[in-house]
């Protein structure tokens, strides 16, 4: 097969997951493991988080909408009890009463998007460089308080390799409500930044994929799709899409197969050997 367009999930895969942070959160509040993301999933398609992502809700209105929602435990240890259930384990005790703070758990949720991974920055960098693919992030993102949802093109500067040094300062730097929302660094990473707040759809929407297609011009078994969630790749591959699941802590041995598939070395020497 003869690839033309590799595209990247953002958070998980380019920089860090914010499931890393539901997991520091979840400590915080003394809670058992994956208790939000359960709740989170649980609430479906018109959950705040998904409706956030499609800027249907403001910053400030998902704020109080997410605290509230995940404050209800009935709910949430309901969630957690069908979680337990599907995936074979012990419920462990679960809490009586719990309040959080929407504002305070998307902070610590957004804190694993300032830090970019090295070996990815470095295979796009390549990519970008042989001029052989579009290169493309395809995010489930959401728009700051203040901003206002639009199509942006890639800065003048997209031509140039991103240092990725440069890129975790640049990140490092946003702080308060645009923490974890990418910036034009990072835009300049890629030929197309294809975002779910912008479009007013998100993964594992077919939709989405498919508007990411018609932008890049390519067919379905000519596309190459990292993420590192489950059910965004199954939606991805049931359209034709080659996948490449990208687990927590283990980007390198997705590259590997990136090169694999493309036939093409991405992880130079010493790359190869960094601590990720």
């Amino acid at each position: 097969m003869v690839y033309k367009a590799v595209i990247f999930d953002i958070g998980g895969v380019v920089v860090g997951s914010p499931i890393e942070g539901v997991g520091v959160a979840e400590r915080h509040y003394g809670l058992p493991k994956h208790w939000i993301n359960a709740a989170i999933t649980a609430m479906g398609d018109e959950g705040p988080f998904q409706r956030f992502e499609r800027s249907e809700i403001s910053q400030d209105e998902f704020y109080a909408e997410f605290g509230r929602r995940l404050s209800d435990v009935a709910f949430c240890n309901q969630s957690y009890r069908k979680y337990c259930k599907r995936v074979g384990i012990e419920c462990p005790k679960l809490p009586e009463q719990v309040n959080i703070d929407g504002k305070q758990l998307w902070a610590m949720m957004m804190e694993p998007a300032t830090e970019p991974d090295p070996l990815v920055v470095d295979a796009i960098n390549s990519l970008r460089a042989s001029k052989r693919y579009k290169v493309a992030a395809l995010t489930n993102n959401f728009t700051p308080a203040g901003a206002v949802p639009s199509r942006q093109a890639p800065p003048a500067s997209a031509a140039k390799a991103v240092d990725v040094a440069e890129l975790r300062r640049s990140l490092k730097e946003g702080a308060g409500d645009e923490k974890g929302a990418g910036n034009d660094l990072m835009r300049s990473l890629f030929d197309d930044y294809i975002e779910s707040c912008v479009e007013g759809l998100r993964k594992p929407d077919p939709k989405f994929f498919q508007l990411a297609l018609d932008r890049l011009g390519v067919k379905a078994e000519e596309t190459v799709f990292l993420d590192d969630i489950g059910h965004n790749l199954a939606a991805a591959a049931k359209m034709g899409i080659k996948t490449i699941r990208v687990n927590l802590g283990q980007s390198r041995q997705a590259l590997e197969e990136l090169e694999r598939v493309l036939g093409m070395k991405l992880l130079s020497a010493l790359s190869t050997k960094s601590k990720l």
